[in-house]
């Protein structure tokens, strides 16, 4: 999940509050590129859509070029799927605006700050308790740590589209090939940063050697 492509999403005018709704679903799967591939059964499910809905909203956002998809590589015994590219290169985070000290002010008129936040972003007061920890919290907390925890909330399609990339331009193709239980050990895997290159390639080797095997 990467916090720029939600970022992003909310930003967008989309026209329908269901058609918003699908775009930040499709976001929570993006990594920092903007790229995802979840399932449109998966998107009906996040969003409690039909799936023809789904897809119908999918052909909207595209015409509206908040996003670009593409056929990806069929998987052996599954629906031939689709990747989307979000185009976060829009996007641009809000600048702290400074202001000038007037040179009629006198020195005990001058402003305390040189620097305001956008209006968006002054803090506003809540009846809810903050959970948010304190910056001396999260700097006791050991980077591995930290790592791991984002490791685990990443969706299983960041993961494979990582390992894919570590593969090759087959990357996608070696993927499909192999059942659930192969792309789950992997993903495991690489998760827990032991997916090392010897680990990858003997199983890539494994598949490549299967594949020869069923064209003879």
């Amino acid at each position: 999940m990467s916090w720029r492509a939600t970022a992003w999403a909310i930003g967008q005018i989309t026209g329908k509050a269901g058609r918003k709704l699908l775009l930040l679903a499709l976001a929570n799967y993006a990594d920092e590129d903007g790229i995802c591939w979840p399932s449109q059964a998966t998107l009906a499910r996040d969003t409690e859509q039909s799936v023809d809905t789904v897809q119908r909203q999918i052909v909207v956002l595209e015409e509206l070029t908040l996003l670009k998809r593409e056929r990806m590589p069929k998987r052996r015994g599954q629906w031939q799927g689709y990747l989307y590219k979000l185009p976060l290169q829009t996007f641009a985070a809000p600048k702290v605006q400074t202001v000038a000290r007037s040179p009629n002010l006198r020195s005990g008129q001058a402003a305390k700050s040189a620097l305001t936040r956008p209006q968006s972003l002054r803090h506003k007061p809540s009846i809810e308790p903050s959970y948010e920890p304190s910056h001396k919290s999260i700097a006791s907390i050991p980077a591995e740590r930290i790592a791991a925890f984002q490791k685990k909330q990443e969706g299983t399609e960041v993961v494979q589209h990582r390992i894919a990339g570590r593969i090759g331009d087959d990357g996608w193709l070696v993927l499909g090939e192999m059942n659930e239980a192969q792309r789950s050990r992997l993903c495991t895997l690489e998760r827990q940063g032991r997916l090392d290159d010897e680990t990858l390639r003997i199983a890539v080797l494994a598949i490549r050697i299967e594949q020869r095997g069923n064209r003879n």
